[in-house]
């Protein structure tokens, strides 16, 4: 528990309407399509952001002149039904590559039926960032950061999907 009383730990979640396969796909092979533009590192805009389909695979970001920015690693790696990230982004918003001091984004995609997945999002281990955390815990419960997330993803994953 933070000094506030709440938990650590973020959840969020949202449902869309598309199989599983596809709900995990746009969700790591398409970031860019969907991710806020505005939550970036770099010194400028991503054109792209990447996962390596593997544990231990780079989470990053490139900008269109080719320079990459790091946001974290893949910690889990089981498609269609789990990828977890360590987040190496502090309360600074600087990449800090200790993975003592990375919180994990844990995502769990479950099939509801053949056109349907709900999509489950974990923030936990915040506390690792150290001091300031708590306002980083804050940031990321808010409306503009996992929730709008969410919502952007649900959109690009629900697009082209007869009803």
């Amino acid at each position: 528990m933070t000094r506030d009383g709440k938990s650590g730990v973020i959840r969020k979640s949202v449902w869309v309407q598309t199989p599983i396969e596809r709900a995990f796909s746009v969700f790591v092979e398409q970031m860019e399509t969907w991710w806020p533009p505005e939550h970036h590192i770099g010194a400028k805009p991503f054109a792209s952001i990447f996962v390596e389909p593997r544990a231990g695979g780079r989470w990053y970001e490139r900008a269109a002149d080719g320079e990459t920015c790091d946001w974290g690693r893949v910690l889990v790696w089981e498609p269609p039904h789990r990828v977890t990230f360590s987040w190496h982004l502090g309360v600074d918003w600087k990449f800090d590559p200790n993975l003592e001091r990375a919180s994990e984004v844990a995502l769990r995609f479950t099939a509801d039926g053949p056109s349907a997945t709900l999509v489950e999002l974990e923030h936990s281990k915040i506390e690792r960032h150290g001091e300031g955390y708590e306002q980083l815990r804050e940031l990321m419960d808010g409306p503009e950061a996992w929730a709008r997330t969410l919502r952007e993803y649900a959109v690009a994953a629900n697009a082209g999907v007869s009803a």
